[in-house]
């Protein structure tokens, strides 16, 4: 529904409730951004909501790093895993909440997404490579940093911003997955219910996410990091 691949929700209850270790949670969790973007790209592809070029720079960019960040996964330790995800949802949330407004001020309608010029190549390139760590680091897909960065750095409307994340999301995940397969940090019993619901659930808020104006689509997200990292922080207490 806001393009974050639904790591941001995962992770953490992976990891308070499951106990799932940082490379384990990142690694499982991938699979369901995986099976989300899927689903969830296809229908904004559909509804040609999906900025292709953007996307496609960005994937590119996230190759090398997504690897880079399944493989930092299994040194992190745990506290720290925790402590540094906790502020990072928290800072996006915030920023989101307080620059709603601003962020959205003159933004062009959906309709005209293929005639926006959105980005440099070497912006969605560099993007694309901050996005790779922490999609594979984190498990959080990327976009909890593909969607503020949008907002400030493109003339993308909210919903062509979502559709944009959902797609560039589904084509950099595969190698940080794969990375984690390979390093045995993904939890076989959990892949067939994740995989499932994720399948369910992504061309349900992706249509869902056409219903909603742009702010509304702000709120959700900032809701939604503060009740992650409130999650991650009370592991800690």
């Amino acid at each position: 529904m806001v393009g974050l691949g639904g790591g941001f929700v995962l992770v953490p209850l992976l990891r308070l409730l499951l106990g799932f270790s940082p490379a384990d949670a990142a690694g499982t969790s991938l699979v369901l951004i995986v099976a989300n973007s899927a689903s969830g790209a296809l229908t904004y592809l559909l509804h040609q909501r999906v900025h292709l070029k953007i996307g496609l720079l960005i994937a590119l960019g996230a190759l090398p790093s997504s690897v880079f960040g399944a493989v930092l996964s299994l040194h992190i330790p745990a506290r720290i895993f925790d402590v540094l995800l906790a502020i990072l949802l928290i800072g996006v949330a915030v920023d989101m909440a307080w620059n709603a407004e601003r962020r959205m001020a003159g933004r062009p309608e959906p309709h005209r997404i293929h005639e926006i010029k959105g980005m440099s190549y070497r912006g969605a390139l560099g993007l694309g490579f901050v996005v790779g760590i922490f999609l594979s680091l984190f498990g959080l897909g990327g976009g909890i940093i593909l969607v503020p960065a949008f907002l400030y750095f493109s003339e993308l409307p909210a919903h062509a911003i979502s559709a944009t994340s959902q797609f560039a999301i589904l084509l950099a995940s595969p190698p940080g997955l794969i990375t984690h397969i390979l390093q045995r940090d993904v939890v076989g019993s959990d892949v067939v219910p994740l995989v499932a619901g994720g399948l369910l659930g992504g061309p349900i808020g992706a249509r869902f996410s056409l219903r909603l104006r742009s702010p509304q689509l702000l709120i959700v997200v900032a809701i939604a990091l503060v009740i992650a990292a409130v999650t991650l922080v009370w592991r800690q207490l």
